[in-house]
């Protein structure tokens, strides 16, 4: 089950669209309702006709420190499951986001949390990556690649609202 579907739904009601078919999920454990609306999530990350600043539209936190080249796994863990309750995005790319290069020890216990990584970096490796396996024929990759470009969108919308803070920060109001 979609664990944020009402949160989710609530954000896009008001998005209408013509369903892609290159959205669509399959072979999920997701009921058909909550693979359309993984599927319309999806789409209006794509969307280029909505700006990133609607895209993120309740993100009422300070991103001014983020950088998405410099940030620890716990960073990116925290980021994603603050996206995720927002309903800005679903659990499958809150896990692509905040399980990024993540290494486990023999126990299945995280071992990495303060571990410096680049976001940007890790998501287009593994996009490129992600694509050698459908050329190879495997169907399987075409969703993970959606999920994963969709990753990719979001941080990069991220970055530009933490750059966005950046520049007014830099702004002294006191004078």
């Amino acid at each position: 089950m979609l664990y944020n579907f009402e949160t989710i739904q609530m954000r896009l009601t008001d998005y209408v669209y013509v369903p892609d078919s290159k959205f669509k999920l399959t072979n999920t454990a997701f009921s058909s309702v909550e693979a359309g609306l993984a599927q319309k999530s999806r789409q209006y990350w794509a969307d280029k006709t909505v700006a990133n600043e609607v895209k993120l539209e309740g993100l009422d936190f300070d991103l001014s420190a983020f950088d998405g080249e410099n940030s620890t796994t716990r960073e990116m863990m925290a980021l994603s499951v603050a996206l995720s309750e927002l309903g800005v995005i679903d659990e499958d790319v809150c896990s692509i986001i905040g399980a990024m290069n993540c290494e486990f020890n023999s126990s299945g216990n995280q071992i990495n949390f303060g571990k410096k990584i680049d976001a940007f970096a890790y998501l287009r490796f593994v996009l490129e990556d992600t694509k050698k396996y459908i050329e190879e024929g495997h169907g399987f990759a075409k969703q993970v690649l959606v999920s994963m470009d969709t990753a990719l969108v979001v941080m990069l919308a991220i970055k530009e609202r933490a750059e966005a803070a950046k520049v007014k920060s830099l702004i002294d109001t006191r004078a």
